[in-house]
């Protein structure tokens, strides 16, 4: 892919451009165009508008809505776009089959949400992966690709936004349960617990923070930073001299700004309430630009722009944040969630940042904005992680996860495998019986993987892809339908709930093949004798690894929906038992409706989304002898008998 390299001088009202390929200067050196503030202005005060439209519209507002956001934000980019840049210049970008595109833009072009111009064939964040350096603040930091990365989440800690806790709690949750921890070192913030002290412990040596909360502005840039508790802030300045900071901000924030204003033309008192911040004189043109509300539009994203100037001249390589404020919480939390996805993918900052935006374009409605408040500030091409070698085994690794697996796996596979457990533990000879119990609980992980991807293949009406339950021949003929499904998932561009099983069951699918073979020859009786203890070692070091990439097992809950009652069964551990899904203190409509329509089901339950998807007829709790049942095809093939299965 290419790489497009621009750098934009203004010196007055002339906009100076010179293109920079490798370390050459290409022939577009030195182009201009001549564009007065007051276009900038209107331009700004307009896209702030449209903005502004987005967030006062609710959910089915934004998807019936006879109002054409995307088309008035796509006619004002192309207007803008012709009248700023260069004919040639423009040329070049609709002629490119998509590039990363990196500016280094004057710092009096700061306010401007490159990524929403468009030249004519599609936005920039469509057809390119775009960052922004401001003059002055970027610094190029060569840094190793980890294969581990260390992430903070400080949410709401100032207690009084409730969107940015859920957001935090959810996105912990999710990445905790996506996630292997040998992958991720995950801390979570939150509240009055925050403290500046607490914080600048935190950020030593983490490699991304994601904030969620306050963010608040001083005309000293090193003077701006996050809102705590009690009045307080945690200042650039300080953050600074912690040292090794992170490679990456993501911050989704809301702009501390109150009635009292102060001018930067005088410092308020140390006396003064840190509530109300001094806020930056807007320039002359905002001045003329006609009216209060694009006045203050524009000063809005004056001051998030100000924001990331403030953190990367403290060092920091790559900022994300809002262009101006957000609102939906829902929406934050999943554009983030999916950027993390693409990180642990391996891919770039700038391509996980365009493929967050692909998915919010395309199922948040054509209304919806959030896509389009983005920005990155660093280098698009950056990339932290790169999963390393050691991912083909590492045994500290999965001994950490064996009692996991028994403590919150879903029951048949958690019996099953402590049953194996039990059995390797006492040194048993019987080779025989433990290749049982292994081959138990290779068919109890598979049986219960092909239940949850099943009853998601049915949640997003493409249950045509799954056979009746009673259909299935063995467990092959099951396993091929795990992928069948897969692939139609990825198709119609739908996912689990649990997102990074799909990726870990490809990952694994050879593995797990070799194990279906080895079931099946074990069920045949064609292991000889004098070789089944070489099966059992390699059948139980690629279960292992299996399991332990499969963390979404245990991480999420599975559960059983009675017919009358508050309380759900919940399935994970080796024993069930009874839970309140919704606590007595919260009101949760959407949830108890969707605990109404699946009464006397089994279910899988994502606690960060609120989203209940029914596992039966493939899994099924049966109450009267608190028994889970799966189809009829599975028989148990050798001696001994899991009383967790009828």
């Amino acid at each position: 892919m290419d790489f497009l390299s621009i750098i934009i001088d203004r010196v007055n009202t002339t906009n100076v451009f010179n293109i920079v390929r490798g370390r050459l200067p290409s022939r577009e050196t030195h182009l201009q165009t001549i564009v007065d503030d007051d276009l900038i202005e209107e331009y700004l005060q307009e896209v702030g508008r449209l903005s502004r439209i987005a967030n006062s519209l609710s959910a089915r507002q934004k998807r019936q809505s006879s109002v054409d956001l995307l088309g008035e934000l796509k006619r004002l980019g192309e207007t803008f776009f012709v009248q700023f840049f260069p004919e040639a210049i423009q040329t070049r970008f609709r002629n490119s089959q998509g590039a990363y595109l990196f500016l280094h833009v004057d710092q009096r072009l700061r306010n401007i949400p490159w990524e929403l111009l468009h030249d004519g064939r599609g936005f920039l964040a469509d057809r390119f992966f775009p960052g922004k350096n401001i003059a002055g603040y970027w610094q190029d930091v060569n840094r190793k690709e980890l294969d581990r990365l260390r992430v903070l989440i400080i949410a709401d800690p100032t207690e009084d936004l409730e969107w940015a806790r859920q957001e935090g709690e959810a996105l912990f949750e999710s990445l905790h349960a996506e996630v292997p921890a040998d992958l991720l070192d995950l801390q979570f913030m939150s509240g009055r617990r925050v403290t500046k002290l607490g914080i600048l412990n935190a950020i030593k040596d983490r490699d991304i923070i994601h904030y969620a909360g306050h963010v608040y502005h001083d005309c000293d840039e090193q003077e701006s930073g996050w809102l705590l508790k009690g009045g307080k802030v945690l200042r650039a300045r300080e953050i600074e001299k912690v040292g090794a900071l992170p490679r990456l901000v993501f911050s989704n924030s809301c702009l501390s700004v109150g009635e009292g204003e102060s001018p930067c033309g005088g410092r308020q008192s140390e006396t003064a309430d840190v509530k109300t911040p001094m806020v930056k004189p807007l320039p002359a043109a905002n001045e003329s630009g006609g009216g209060s509300e694009g006045v203050n539009a524009a000063a809005q994203g004056t001051r998030f722009n100000e924001l990331a100037g403030a953190f990367l001249r403290t060092g920091i390589c790559n900022y994300i944040g809002t262009n101006w404020e957000i609102q939906d919480s829902a929406h934050t939390y999943d554009f983030a969630l999916n950027f993390y996805r693409e990180i642990f993918q391996e891919r770039s900052v700038g391509e996980a940042l365009h493929a967050a935006r692909s998915h919010a374009r395309q199922f948040y409605g054509p209304n919806d904005l959030t896509w389009a408040n983005y920005s990155l500030h660093g280098n698009p091409m950056a990339r932290i992680f790169r999963m390393g070698r050691r991912r083909t085994f590492d045994a500290s690794r999965i001994i950490r996860q064996i009692q996991q697996v028994i403590e919150a796996y879903p029951q048949p596979i958690a019996a099953a495998y402590k049953s194996f457990s039990d059995f390797n533990h006492n040194g048993e000879s019987d080779l025989n019986d433990g290749m049982s119990r292994l081959v138990r609980a290779f068919r109890n992980t598979m049986l219960v993987t092909g239940a949850l991807v099943f009853g998601h293949t049915r949640y997003y009406d493409l249950g045509r892809y799954v056979p009746d339950p009673d259909s299935f021949k063995d467990l092959r003929e099951w396993t091929q339908t795990i992928y069948n499904c897969i692939q139609a998932l990825y198709t119609f561009d739908r996912r689990l709930s649990a997102q990074r099983m799909m990726e870990y069951l490809h990952l694994h699918r050879d593995h797990i093949y070799k194990l279906l073979d080895w079931t099946e020859n074990y069920e045949r009786q064609s292991i000889p004798v004098e070789e089944m203890d070489s099966y059992l070692v390699t059948f139980h070091y690629q279960l292992d690894n299996l399991l332990t990439d499969l963390t979404a097992l245990g991480r999420f809950k599975f559960l059983y929906v009675p017919a009358r009652g508050e309380q759900v069964v919940l399935l994970n551990g080796l024993k069930e038992r009874k839970m309140d899904l919704i606590p007595a203190e919260s009101s949760e409509p959407d949830l108890a409706r969707q605990l109404e329509t699946l009464r006397g089901r089994t279910c899988f339950f994502n606690t960060a989304r609120r989203l209940l998807v029914a596992l039966d007829p493939y899994m099924t709790y049966q109450p009267e002898n608190e028994q889970i049942k799966f189809c009829e095809f599975i028989r148990e093939a050798s001696p001994g008998k899991n009383p967790n299965i009828a």
